[in-house]
Formats: structure tokens, C-alpha cells, sequence
């Protein structure tokens, strides 16, 4: 998740939101579909991609600290 297709500009928040609800069919990885994962609230959700977008921004894949939003709730 860290890497320049990721960054937010490319996949919005609610892109993994979706992901995580209703699974993602392969297109930046080699390793086959993405299952939905159940169990997660949204609050969890948020948290993982706070964690993802924190370590996208400390490694400059965006430099726009409005990417951080999803640290904000």
C-alpha cells in the first residue's frame, strides 16, 4: 500500500472503504482477487487507512497533508 497507486489522488478513502465491504478484483498485484473482510467497523477501517496513508506521507508518495484526512475522526 505504499506505493504511488495507492496515494490518494489515484484511490480515495472510500476506495478501500469498498474494497474492504464488497472485495476488489485484481489490478495493481499479481496475487488474485481481494476478498470482502467482514467484521471490521467503519471506525476500524478509518484507522488502517490512517496507518496506510501516515506511512504513504512519510515516505513523500503524497506530500498534501489533506491526504491525512482519514486521521481526523
Amino acid at each position: 500500500m505504499v506505493h504511488i497507486y495507492y496515494e490518494p489522488g489515484h484511490h480515495a478513502d472510500i476506495s478501500f472503504h469498498i474494497a474492504v465491504r464488497q472485495g476488489t478484483r485484481q489490478h495493481h498485484w499479481e496475487f488474485g482477487d481481494m476478498d470482502p473482510v467482514p467484521g471490521l467497523s467503519d471506525e476500524e477501517v478509518n484507522e488502517i487507512i490512517c496507518y496506510v496513508r501516515e506511512l504513504q506521507y512519510a515516505n513523500d508518495i503524497f506530500t498534501d497533508p489533506a491526504g491525512l484526512a482519514a486521521c481526523q475522526s
